[in-house]
């Protein structure tokens, strides 16, 4: 005997099939679906977006521009010289001077060390740079100091003198430098005015001399600005390539910045989170890995996207005119097709940047899983299920 409840059912179960294809478009789902995002030319919520598709080309590419000015950067930043100190105003310099037999111009003076020769050794008294750069010299004058070496400055002294003193040498050695220094500011133990040395500062002693950083240091980039440039570098490649490690020069400023770098995972994924990555960076086989990878019952595996707000200058003909958003940068959507095996190489490759947001699509079966789903509930109800033996 059919019972009015049964034909409700089946009334219900006629209208979901008869609606089956016009209804999937209004099934639950997480996210935007994979030919959303595809149909960008006549989607007008899409007005301005540009949709890359990325091969591993177009991935090396990509990693190339990103690093690129850093790269540029730090040749400028390289001290083609660092072996050379340049005396400043506030430096406190000292002479010495010896004078060959007979001694004509510092005869009251003591013998030095280089006594079997019979010269003699006359130590001028310690002296700061001016603010006019020059230092005094007794018969010799003002000796202008500033933007000069040590050995510049005791030639010039050496020729003041030469027609006075019989052969003179001259040594001058620097006692205290306050002109040339580097700031070191930041994530350090302590900030610090770290002074320039003839045989040069690099970036790591001049951080060691800071105290080192206090925060973990995968999670530090180092900030370097001279000249109103600055470049920025990743303390672990620092430590990892000496050719990072550039010697500084006085006046520099160098900060130690923690700064946690976030990416977020959302969509047909094990987990959907935001993951923390280190400064020196993460691809986006990375980023998957540490939510689990791909759903393999829900994802799309043509379907793996990466937004991002991307410079114009990144690519030399994007896909189509270029619209810039509020902030002068292009709204980008990058798509992956994982079910090609190359791809995985342009995963491996592609840079994945702070505040990136990764979307795995959901696969079109899920739909039609989830709707299937909302009929058996239908048919079905719970208490049908218990007493037919299935749990729910």
């Amino acid at each position: 005997m059919v019972t009015k409840s049964w034909t409700i059912r089946m009334g219900v179960l006629a209208a979901l099939l008869l609606g089956l294809e016009g209804c999937a478009g209004y099934m639950p789902y997480s996210g935007p679906r994979a030919s959303s995002v595809k149909d960008v030319a006549s989607n007008k919520a899409m007005a301005g977006i540009q949709l890359v598709d990325v091969n591993y080309a177009v991935s090396r590419y990509i990693k190339n521009e990103i690093e690129r000015p850093r790269l540029d950067l730090l040749k400028d930043f390289t001290n083609p010289d660092p072996l050379t100190y340049t005396v400043g105003p506030g430096d406190t310099l000292q002479v010495y001077l010896w004078e060959a037999p007979p001694a004509m111009l510092f005869t009251s003076t003591s013998q030095s060390m280089s006594k079997p020769s019979g010269s003699m050794m006359t130590a001028i008294p310690e002296q700061m740079v001016g603010s006019d750069g020059d230092i005094m010299m007794p018969f010799a004058g003002k000796i202008p100091c500033a933007g000069k070496t040590l050995n510049e400055i005791g030639a010039e002294i050496r020729k003041r003198l030469s027609h006075m003193a019989h052969d003179p040498q001259v040594v001058v050695r620097l006692v205290n430098n306050h002109a040339q220094s580097i700031t070191v500011v930041g994530n350090v133990a302590r900030s610090a005015l770290v002074p320039m040395i003839p045989g040069g500062v690099n970036v790591l002693q001049a951080i060691a001399a800071a105290g080192g950083v206090n925060k973990p240091v995968n999670k530090v980039t180092l900030q370097l600005s001279r000249a109103g440039k600055v470049l920025q570098l990743p303390l672990e490649d620092v430590i990892r390539d000496p050719a990072e490690n550039v010697s500084l020069r006085g006046g520099d400023i160098l900060t130690a910045l923690y700064q946690p770098l976030h990416v977020t995972v959302m969509g047909a994924t094990k987990q959907t989170k935001e993951v923390d990555f280190q400064a020196s960076g993460i691809s986006l086989a990375q980023a998957l890995a540490s939510v689990g990878g791909l759903d393999g019952t829900q994802a799309d595996a043509k379907a793996v996207f990466v937004f991002r707000f991307e410079k114009p200058s990144l690519l030399p003909h994007w896909p189509k005119p270029v619209q810039l958003a509020a902030n002068g940068q292009v709204p980008t959507v990058f798509r992956f097709d994982f079910s090609n095996p190359a791809t995985l190489f342009a995963a491996q490759t592609f840079p994945i940047q702070n505040h990136d947001l990764i979307y795995v699509a959901s696969a079109p079966i899920t739909d039609l899983q989830k709707f299937l789903g909302l009929i058996i509930q239908v048919v079905y109800p719970i208490q049908g299920l218990t007493t037919a033996g299935v749990v729910p």
